[in-house]
């Protein structure tokens, strides 16, 4: 069965706003969570990245692709920072904005260069799927080795959904360089990546599913404990 393009960037924008609204609500109760009000924002940049990229047809100008990546890039930038900061980094909001603002610029640089060199739209996609398969798992890694520290089971989940979609984007990578070397036809790659497209919006929901559930159990170890003892 061959999943509609289309219809799962839609989807994706709807779930990645539900969850971002989930994200928010989750921030307005544990307050001394800022990760979740930055991890909010993570998913809004994601869903008006997936919009734009939802409105894309034969005349589309490129510079509607970059932008869209970029802002997925940037989404992941930040979801990446905001880990950290869940981990007890104190870096200020200001700084965390510029170090994923430097990622994303780092991304739309090579992407240009890539554009002006001749490349086809394959190669956009290469560099795409690399940065955020990249800081998928860096974010998965950050939100492991938080746990040796902490303890927080709930961070698991978070991990493991992290995880897949650092999977996702290294299948995609993989079905992009067969399709390029035309061992598999651009149909198949096509339908293949439908699915894990699909897979990769369900880790989102359950990465922010995690996030929640480490907030509410960091808040009761504090309560439960709340000298640290």
């Amino acid at each position: 069965m061959h999943l509609h393009p289309l219809t799962l960037d839609l989807v994706n924008v709807f779930t990645t706003l539900v969850a971002a609204g989930v994200s928010l609500l989750a921030w307005y109760r544990y307050r001394s969570v800022v990760a979740l009000r930055s991890w909010a924002a993570a998913l809004v940049l994601s869903s008006i990245g997936s919009l734009l990229f939802s409105l894309r047809g034969p005349e589309t100008s490129a510079v509607v692709f970059v932008m869209a990546d970029a802002l997925c890039v940037a989404s992941f930038a930040t979801m990446w920072v905001s880990m950290r900061r869940f981990n007890g980094d104190k870096a200020p909001p200001l700084r965390m904005a510029i170090v994923a603002t430097a990622i994303t610029c780092g991304f739309v640089f090579l992407v240009t260069l890539s554009w002006q060199m001749g490349a086809a739209l394959r190669a956009q996609s290469l560099v795409f799927s690399l940065f955020v398969g990249g800081l998928a798992l860096a974010t998965a890694w950050e939100t492991w080795r938080g746990g040796r520290r902490d303890g927080l089971q709930s961070r698991r989940i978070a991990a493991a959904a992290l995880a897949g979609i650092a999977a996702t984007r290294l299948i995609r990578v993989a079905l992009l360089g067969l399709d390029w070397f035309d061992i598999v036809d651009q149909q198949t790659a096509d339908i293949a990546w439908g699915y894990g497209l699909y897979f990769s919006t369900v880790c989102v929901l359950v990465v922010t599913f995690g996030l929640v559930l480490m907030a509410a159990e960091r808040q009761y170890v504090r309560q439960s404990d709340p000298y640290g003892t």
